[in-house]
């Protein structure tokens, strides 16, 4: 065991998880985000990191089943039987029938029955894919056909989180270590990546840390940029491919309904280039609307929301492992081409420059902290006002400096600083180095592509001055 390892037992003794024990009973390879596999693994693990697998076995085919199984689930049901289940739920609107259908998706169920208080609790099931543990049973009345129905439905939740014991808890980590411990807590080894990529790949969660933080990553295929995105939070949305409506980000005005942007931290477009907006000028002049200031209207409707977007997208790549063409947006959907678009985004990410995902990088056999509190650490971490009050106090920028380059170059700074300072125990150099160099970079890759693509942008973020 390292020495980093038993530091973080000591330290973070209730939620610290051995990442090699997914492995022990499988849980890899099924399709679940990291959030419900070390809160799973975390149930059967005593004091000395080992594990229980029988028991987790048992758990796992009682309320974890996958549709191989959903046959013995059936029979269950059928017999009378109250059945717990771990799954990603959905309900749906049959507007024709006047009624709410609950989908569950490891059943191959689509038209369960589900009551209105349950929905009215937990209005996030309208979306989709929310992970909880619901109560199922089946019932056959005479001269009606036989319905499965949830009579009780609990989102999945963290332990109860201290982030004052967080913040504090940096102390006792080196800089290095405490990278090392995001990295792994993400689900990678440090050891295979140099200290920039480590960088880069922290800053993929800088719109979990701080509202409205938007970022363009390009990158070849295979370098993990939609798994960190998938798995690690429950507070994330991603929509890989197909259409993206108005009503479906936004707001429903047929059903009087905030949409997705309403309920999470951040919204992912994966694979930007197979995504379709449905009235495509619509869904861009909301967006640049939010993405600036946060508001955003539909018909007659006026709402706010804190989410982050990130655009997500496959780059064609040389021989050396950098990108064919110097216009990278010109990979990006037309629609998502516009400068005025693009200029709302604080930062892109060069995803060239990461490794791709191979074994070495996920052979991780030690401890990190579970994905489950770690999300709702940088949930929390949202609110503090205190690390950008700490940017403004000691960084200066130009009074010709162009306004978005500093709310761009703030925002992305404070996300760092909670992230990898969140005590705000560091000196200028260090802030310097580690979070306003690298935001500075971040939105400078903004503005060089803008350039490329209209000269009256300019390639420079600007000067700025550090303040004691």
């Amino acid at each position: 065991m390292s020495d980093l390892d038993k530091k973080i037992i000591d330290i973070f003794k209730d939620v610290a998880i051995k990442k090699s024990l997914t492995k022990k009973v499988g849980l890899t390879d099924r399709a679940l985000p990291s959030f419900i596999i070390d809160w799973l693994v975390s149930r059967y693990m005593d004091q000395n990191g080992n594990l229980n697998i029988g028991k987790v076995n048992t758990f796992i085919e009682k309320h974890l089943p996958d549709r191989t199984k959903k046959q013995l689930i059936y029979d269950r049901l059928f017999k009378g039987e109250k059945v717990k289940i771990i799954d990603a739920y959905k309900v749906e609107i049959d507007l024709k029938r006047g009624e709410y259908k609950l989908l569950i998706p490891c059943l191959d169920i689509n038209n369960a029955e589900i009551s209105s208080l349950i929905i009215e609790e937990n209005p996030k099931l309208l979306l989709g894919n929310v992970w909880g543990i619901g109560t199922l049973q089946y019932t056959l009345e005479e001269g009606k056909e036989g319905r499965v129905s949830m009579i009780e439905f609990k989102p999945m939740e963290s332990v109860k989180i201290d982030l004052d014991y967080f913040i504090q808890a940096r102390q006792n980590f080196t800089l290095q270590e405490w990278m090392d411990l995001i990295i792994k807590t993400m689900g990678y080894n440090p050891n295979f990546y140099t200290e920039q990529q480590k960088i880069w790949m922290i800053a993929r969660l800088t719109p979990f840390v701080h509202p409205r933080i938007n970022l363009i990553e390009l990158a070849p295929k295979g370098t993990g940029k939609s798994s960190v995105f998938s798995k690690l939070s429950r507070y994330c949305w991603l929509i890989s491919g197909g259409i993206v409506t108005r009503a479906q980000l936004f707001y429903n005005m047929a059903e009087k309904r905030a949409g997705i942007i309403a309920f999470f931290d951040t919204i992912v477009l994966d694979e930007v280039q197979t995504i379709r907006f449905q009235k495509p000028e619509e869904i861009i002049g909301a967006l640049k609307g939010y993405l600036a200031s946060g508001e955003f209207k539909v018909m007659g409707y006026q709402g706010t929301a804190e989410a982050g977007f990130v655009l997500l997208a496959n780059i064609p790549m040389n021989a050396d492992n950098r990108p064919k063409s110097k216009f990278l947006f010109e990979t990006l959907p037309y629609f998502c081409r516009e400068t005025a678009f693009l200029d709302r985004f604080h930062g892109f990410l060069p995803g060239w420059d990461l490794p791709k995902i191979k074994k070495g990088t996920l052979e991780y056999e030690g401890y990190a902290l579970r994905a489950d509190y770690f999300s709702e650490i940088l949930h929390q971490l949202r609110s503090k006002n205190t690390h950008l009050e700490f940017v403004k106090r000691h960084i200066s920028f130009p009074s010709e400096a162009y306004i978005r380059d500093v709310k761009a170059v703030e925002s992305l700074t404070a996300a760092l600083l909670k992230l990898l300072f969140p005590n705000l125990n560091l000196d200028l150099d260090l802030l310097n180095q580690y979070c306003l160099r690298p935001a500075f970079l971040l939105r400078k890759g903004i503005k060089q592509q803008l350039n490329l693509v209209d000269p009256e942008y300019s390639a420079e973020v600007g000067k700025y001055k550090l303040l004691e």
